[in-house]
């Protein structure tokens, strides 16, 4: 159980380095550049069961808003010991809540 624990350690801490790297890019990166991150991400979580933090960034992806609602939001869900469809769902309904405040 403790080699899990570790290992998702390391996939946390991999998933921060690319949201920082992805950050410093926004808006001075080309589109491409981005979207090459972006689905690094995507594909790092999916592959680890962490879909709140897949599915946010599929709806960033997607133009559903402002990146930087997405992206801290991205590092709450990286944080999030929970991984459920429901979480992911809670999650991208507090950025909705944010978009129309």
């Amino acid at each position: 159980m403790g080699d899990n624990r570790d290992a998702m350690m390391v996939v946390r801490s991999e998933l921060f380095d690319r949201l920082d790297r992805l950050k410093q890019l926004s808006g001075r990166a080309s589109s491409a550049d981005f979207e090459r991150r972006l689905e690094g991400i995507i594909s790092l979580a999916g592959a680890y069961g962490l879909r709140p933090v897949a599915r946010l960034a599929e709806a960033l992806r997607q133009g559903q808003g402002p990146a930087p609602l997405y992206l801290e939001r991205m590092r709450d869900a990286i944080r999030c010991e929970r991984a459920d469809e429901a979480t992911a769902q809670a999650m991208l309904a507090s950025v909705s809540v944010r978009l129309g405040a």
